[in-house]
């Protein structure tokens, strides 16, 4: 067969506009679809990602040549484009941009070397009754799709490294994601004694290099099995055998820049498409996935015990006052036992920064940043800073609105409940883990090295403590600020409260000792804490289904979230109204049950001098609301705006 003189190629760039581009391909340059390349657009140059070569041109214009090869071989197949395709379908966005998320950035590579090595596993962990029943039903079942509810520390990872082990050992791969890059260290170091080089690591924190590395490793098979957070729901490999969802609930496999897609649901995407399996994870399982698993939808199955001999912790709800008791004398009492006798504390506290709020004591005004409508927050060694544009100024000597001098700090951050739990327990090590030092990299690895090894008396930090976590020696557990989450305006935050004081509650007594729980709270009414006291997973969820039951949010009606932003108040404010009536004109014309509610202005109503409307659809579960969008914001006036969608959101602030 004769290949034309000239060959060129179909290629995506990283655009909104949703088309490949043809470029020719130079005689002295060997192009195959699947490599990325260097190319001139817009007058700039670009990486571009090569879908098909062919030697078709239709039509009188002008193509440019690829400049230059990044890749020197394929690094993803037909299987990825159509995982774009849907990416970009579902999420409304291109597939250029949905190809520029999904792959490795690395604009200069080198030749990644072949590894292999036949594989041999260390894993002779004996499972209980509980975890081997499922394990032998997931590993006989025809279904894709299954649900592993196990209570904290119920050993759900011994049965995902016995599943693992059994795919790649019939020459398969295994994805293994993991909500936090902090997690990843953990679990990786635990996984590397059983998995040895057939394993591999993915996430930000790496450099470039390293990502494209694993990435290259993974495609090849030359590495059997990867642990990472969301991104790497979009590795390729030869075979797919697995994908493993732990902690299932968390809303960090939910992308929040475009395209707004959520891992889990391309997961199940690639489990169906691929002939795999996927195995979701979770003490508390968020209310869509356990009610997909009550309809039969994906399979259930449940760990009622605790692996060995560890049992659940005691759990204590203390009234505080807010007022100079950040940490009670419940808490005092209990973590001078607990270290006393050679066990560790851990201390949640869902707050960055020094001291959260800086307010005037006279006119009550609260030092916000300029170019968002929300307060500062005061870092001791920063001064104040927006945890939303990174914006950063002095602490005020005079209110901005009244000239009173009486500056107050209101609150307290990681930062001064540090100072505060140094006081209160002078002769104990104390490590503070929030994001402002877990962006380090190896701070998580640090943490966990000197944890196991008795280094650390008091671990204290935010959320990120809480998920997943192993460490045997904690005994005491305490919360000081439970109430903060709980009143925003997110049909979610009774939920995201529930899983992480659970979860948290699940750090303690996992060496075979009971452990304890101090939940401190203004509100110790608030009807959520009867149900993280008894930990009754089922009795909360059984509520919060009937909640969203009657006010039809999922799982009984899909969401989309569309938020309009411009640094003109006026502009945005009039694109939000036309895009909302055209929206209800095009849902009118196709005949589907959509509520359009909105615009109005988004909770967070101005962030990085940009001002925020935002319209929420309501639909059927069944509605191609998809679309129908793209079809309208085609034609949307986008002038001095820009417009984000994010279908099924998990944050509606």
């Amino acid at each position: 067969m004769n290949m034309p003189s000239t060959l060129y190629a179909d290629v995506y760039v990283n655009t909104p506009v949703d088309k490949s581009f043809l470029y020719r391909i130079p005689s002295d340059l060997k192009v195959e679809p699947g490599q990325r390349v260097n190319v001139n657009f817009a007058g700039r140059i670009t990486v571009g990602y090569v879908t098909a070569v062919h030697g078709n041109k239709t039509g009188d214009f002008e193509v440019k040549d690829i400049i230059s090869v990044i890749d020197s071989e394929p690094i993803f197949d037909n299987r990825l484009v159509e995982l774009i395709h849907y990416v970009s379908f579902c999420y409304v966005a291109s597939r250029g941009e949905s190809l520029a998320k999904a792959l490795p950035s690395a604009k200069k590579t080198r030749d990644v070397p072949f590894l292999r090595k036949s594989f041999t596993h260390n894993f002779n962990h004996s499972l209980s009754d509980e975890q081997n029943g499922i394990y032998e039903d997931i590993k006989k079942s025809c279904e894709s799709v299954h649900l592993i509810h196990g209570i904290t520390g119920s050993g759900k990872t011994e049965v995902y490294i016995k599943l693992a082990i059994d795919v790649i050992s019939a020459g398969k791969s295994v994805i293994f994601m993991v909500p936090e890059i902090g997690l990843s260290s953990q679990i990786y170091a635990r996984l590397r004694n059983v998995f040895e080089d057939n394993l591999i690591i993915y996430h930000s924190l790496l450099n470039v290099n390293e990502r494209y590395e694993s990435w290259v490793r993974f495609y090849r098979g030359d590495a059997r099995i990867v642990i990472g957070t969301r991104s790497a729901v979009f590795m390729q490999c030869p075979s797919l055998g697995l994908i493993i969802i732990d902690e299932e609930q968390d809303g960090s496999y939910k992308e929040q820049s475009t395209p707004r897609y959520s891992a889990k649901r391309l997961a199940y995407f690639r489990a169906r498409g691929e002939g795999a399996k996927l195995i979701l994870g979770s003490a508390t399982p968020s209310v869509e996935s356990y009610y997909a698993a009550e309809k039969k939808t994906i399979r259930l199955h449940s760990i009622t015990k605790r692996y060995g001999s560890s049992v659940l912790p005691e759990i204590e709800i203390v009234q505080i006052s807010g007022k100079n008791d950040e940490v009670s004398s419940r808490l005092k009492l209990f973590t001078n036992r607990a270290v006393s006798s050679g066990k560790q504390a851990v201390f949640l506290l869902n707050r960055r920064g020094f001291s959260p709020v800086v307010l005037c004591s006279e006119c009550k005004e609260v030092v916000s940043c300029p170019n968002c409508n929300i307060g500062m927050n005061y870092h001791k060694n920063r001064g104040l800073l927006c945890h939303y544009c990174g914006h950063t100024a002095p602490v005020p000597k005079v209110c901005g609105h009244c000239g009173s001098e009486s500056i107050e700090f209101i609150g307290a951050g990681t930062q001064k409940i540090e100072e505060i739990v140094s006081g209160e327990f002078p002769s104990f090590r104390i490590f503070r883990m929030d994001q402002d030092n877990a962006k380090r990299k190896n701070s998580a690895s640090d943490l966990v090295k000197r944890m196991e090894a008795g280094e650390i008396d008091i671990l204290l930090g935010t959320q990120m403590i809480s998920k997943g976590f192993d460490f045997p020696n904690v005994e005491i557990a305490g919360v000081l600020m439970a109430d903060i989450g709980l009143n925003l305006p997110d049909f979610r935050s009774s939920e995201k409260i529930f899983s992480l004081l659970v979860q948290l509650a699940g750090r303690s007594g996992r060496g075979g000792e009971k452990g304890r729980v101090i939940i401190q709270t203004l509100n110790p009414d608030h009807g959520i804490y009867r149900y993280v006291v008894s930990q009754d997973y089922l009795a909360f969820y059984k509520n919060e289904l009937e909640m969203r039951r009657a006010l039809c949010y999922p799982p009984f009606a899909r969401l989309v979230r569309l938020v309009v932003r411009g640094r003109d108040e006026q502009a945005v404010e009039n694109a939000a109204d036309k895009l909302s009536e055209n929206i209800a004109k095009a849902v009118k014309q196709a005949g589907v049950l959509v509520d359009v509610l909105g615009p109005s202005p988004a909770p967070l109503s101005k962030v990085g001098n940009n001002y925020r409307y935002h319209i929420i659809l309501k639909c059927g579960t069944q509605v191609n609301i998809s679309g129908l969008l793209r079809h309208v914001l085609q034609k949307a006036e986008k002038k001095n705006v820009y417009v984000e969608v994010d279908v099924d959101p998990v944050d509606m602030i």
